[in-house]
């Protein structure tokens, strides 16, 4: 499959980022609130990312349709969602 330059320009946005490249190699297939995703990872990884920061990640990856909020309206605990888009640039970096 041929990726557009749009593919590889969000690619290179992730890539530039440490902590964005993380986040998006260990999102699992399965919604995931930002806290739970937050202790996953901070276990995972030597990364210690705060609630905020786990937050402003999956909230510009939500922005640029890496991720997909299903609770939008929910005050707090919302769940995010891989998209199929996400998948395809994981899979680059694995």
């Amino acid at each position: 499959m041929v990726k557009s330059p749009s593919f590889w320009n969000l690619y290179a946005w992730i890539n530039r980022g440490k902590q964005r490249k993380e986040v998006l190699k260990l999102f699992q297939d399965k919604p995931l609130t930002a806290e739970e995703f937050r202790k996953d990872i901070n276990q995972k990884t030597n990364l210690k990312l705060s609630l905020r920061e786990m937050s402003r990640h999956l909230t510009s990856f939500t922005k640029k349709k890496i991720l997909k909020c299903m609770t939008p309206n929910a005050p707090y605990g919302r769940l995010y969602q891989i998209t199929n888009r996400g998948k395809l640039i994981r899979k680059e970096f694995k």
